[in-house]
């Protein structure tokens, strides 16, 4: 075993007393606090318990933070949240001495740990097990507390279970600790990936990725802004199939794509077939959808394009909302894919407004639905809302507090007047 008995623990995302009702699984990434707090609730029905525990070793290693049972009483659980490792108690006693503790009844208790004993009987326990918790390098995360309320005789088997429980706990905590580890890896390359967008006067961009808040499905969404001229600029969004580091890998590999055929000067309506043609070339299956428009300040329109992606929606200034869906080619990757572009007015005053299906689509609301309530949404805008404050409303009408998947969105406004620095 390590001798560093010290494990970082994030601050607990509640108060350290489970509530009394959790979701039955989960949210993931989660935090060690969040694992404990889930594991305290469930803990004492797989061995029979009728309260359980769980404390996390604090990063200096002197204390203890614990995560109570909805069972036992506040005012009990309130003082007993941060405990120091040298304190009289039978938990931090197996956490200090590597060691499990066995109290099988109250005179037990008024032996050995006389500090805590009036609590106990207050709480309406009568026996105990703590058992230290051990990470896979052997350093020490915590421990695990259980207890009954009759005087319990410690067999082999029950300590067995006793034993396998706090296993199982340490595996979870650090299952979730990787996997929050990934994710944070994730959104910071997806990030810096990204950068910022291009300015130009006349336009006004502003732009926010938000990556998935409930599970790994981070990494192929994104944004782009080339300058074509002093008059003209490419944007596009996109979502590369799959999750993780190779779709972060993946998405710079379309991003880029996308960006040198513009620049080379192909096509609008050929960018997506020369794209599809590319990649058809290569092992393995890459698919994506994307949406692209250049938006001429000179001429006052918009250039548009999508493949199997949901459609920009234009604003006019009198208010008129305009679905961008006269230009749509199959997903990019499938050979063949059809060459096609069209055009709509893009005059002083209007708001073009991009994005990915995560904004959209949740588990119960389908694409078409969420487009709607979009809509819906910029009817009801004023002539002066800037792009950020767009951002920021349509992902509070739409998204919530929990992003489901990958979002990227990017709102275009033609000012008429020098902009100012882009969003990102």
């Amino acid at each position: 075993m390590a001798d560093d008995p010290r494990a970082e623990v994030p601050a607990p995302v509640v108060g350290a007393r489970v509530p009394d009702r959790l979701p039955e699984s989960l949210p993931l990434p989660a935090t060690s606090a969040q694992v404990a707090q889930f594991v305290a609730l469930r803990a004492a029905a797989c061995v029979g318990a009728d309260y359980a525990s769980l404390a996390l070793l604090n990063g200096a290693g002197t204390s203890l933070r614990l995560f109570h049972d909805a069972s036992l009483q506040r005012e009990i659980a309130d003082r007993y949240t941060d405990v120091a490792l040298e304190t009289g108690y039978p938990i931090s006693a197996a956490v200090r001495e590597r060691r499990v503790v066995l109290l099988p009844d109250v005179e037990a208790y008024r032996a050995q740990f006389p500090d805590i004993v009036e609590d106990t009987i207050a709480a309406g326990i009568q026996a105990t097990a703590s058992l230290p918790l051990y990470r896979s390098d052997g350093s020490v995360l915590g421990g695990i507390g259980f207890g009954w309320t009759d005087a319990t005789t410690f067999h082999p088997k029950l300590e067995g279970a006793l034993r396998a429980v706090a296993v199982l706990c340490v595996e979870t905590v650090e299952r979730a600790e990787r996997y929050d580890a990934d994710h944070e890896l994730v959104v910071t390359m997806q990030r810096r990936l990204l950068g910022e967008l291009p300015s130009l006067s006349g336009i006004e961009t502003s732009a926010r990725y938000l990556p998935a808040t409930t599970n790994l499905a981070v990494g192929g969404d994104w944004y782009e802004g080339l300058l074509l001229g002093r008059t003209r600029m490419a944007l596009a969004v996109g979502d590369v199939t799959g999750h993780g580091i190779a779709a972060a890998a993946d998405m710079a590999l379309i991003r880029g794509m996308v960006s040198a055929l513009i620049h080379s000067g192909v096509a609008m309506r050929d960018v997506f077939h020369e794209l599809s043609a590319v990649l058809s070339q290569r092992t393995g299956l890459l698919l994506a959808t994307a949406a692209l428009v250049v938006a001429d300040i000179d001429r006052d329109t918009v250039t548009f394009a999508t493949a199997g992606h949901p459609p920009p929606l234009l604003r006019l200034p009198d208010g008129e909302i305009r679905r961008l869906d006269s230009a749509h080619s199959p997903i990019i990757g499938i050979p063949g894919t059809r060459r096609v572009a069209d055009t709509a007015p893009f005059p002083e005053g209007a708001t073009l407004v991009m994005y990915t299906d995560g904004l959209v689509e949740r588990r119960d609301r389908p694409v078409e639905d969420g487009i709607d309530l979009a809509i819906a949404h910029l009817h009801g805008l004023g002539g002066d809302v800037t792009g950020d404050a767009l951002v920021e409303a349509l992902i509070g009408e739409l998204v919530d507090d929990v992003a489901e998947d990958d979002i990227a969105l990017l709102v275009v406004q033609h000012t008429g007047e020098p902009a100012g620095a882009a969003g990102t």
